[in-house]
């Protein structure tokens, strides 16, 4: 393994357990079983290193980007789905710090593939209502709501399971699909189930009928 490489993977364990402001270069370096001096070699400072971190986050989203259906479909949206699942899982010391999330390099790679997402979003709607499978808008702006809701769902769902204490009761993917799901047409609703399986409609959380007694509050 490469220097840097071995650097990075102690680095990023190091800042996802303690997080990015509580260690330091030296702690770093300790960290790595060198000197300071040999780690400033390749890292003068801890912001070279969100950089390089910055390129690695890129090369995963790429890694995933390729395996995306060259036209506009909601596979894309499931990918899209896996691939901040999976760089939060990789990286969550940046997801869980806003400082790190506004340092450039970092905030030039998420900020790009946010905007990609959302539009990908808006182009699986859009050719969704083409092919029969969603319903047309029914007021202007609706799917673009959808489209930034989903992103956001995702983006944040690390949060959510932290403050929230849901552990794995909850599913990003399945809150998102619950969203657009009223949207499909029956066609659009067939094929879904088809490609997920009944099963899946099981697993969108507690049933209403459980709180139809608490009609008395309206």
């Amino acid at each position: 393994m490469k220097t840097r490489e071995r650097i990075i993977g102690q680095v990023v364990s190091t800042f996802n357990e303690k997080g990015y402001h509580n260690v330091s270069l030296a702690d770093l370096a300790q960290k790595c079983n060198m000197s300071r001096g040999n780690l400033a070699y390749h890292y003068k400072y801890k912001e070279d290193i969100l950089d390089d971190i910055s390129v690695r986050m890129l090369k995963d989203i790429n890694r995933f980007l390729k395996k995306r259906k060259d036209y506009p479909a909601f596979y894309n949206l499931h990918l899209d789905i896996r691939t901040c699942r999976f760089l939060q899982e990789k990286y969550p010391f940046v997801f869980r710090d806003m400082s790190v999330l506004e340092h450039d390099s970092i905030k030039e790679v998420m900020t790009k593939w946010s905007k990609e997402v959302i539009k990908r979003n808006l182009n699986a709607f859009a050719y969704g209502i083409e092919v029969g499978n969603v319903k047309m808008e029914p007021y202007e702006g609706l799917y673009y709501q959808l489209s930034v809701n989903a992103w956001l769902i995702t983006y944040n769902w690390l949060a959510q399971q932290q403050v929230r204490e849901i552990g794995k009761k909850e599913a990003a993917e399945i809150m998102v699909w619950s969203t657009i799901m009223p949207h499909f047409t029956d066609k659009g609703l067939k094929e879904f189930t088809q490609y997920y399986g009944q099963e899946f409609l099981s697993k969108f959380g507690i049933p209403i009928q459980q709180y139809i007694s608490l009609k008395h509050l309206f």
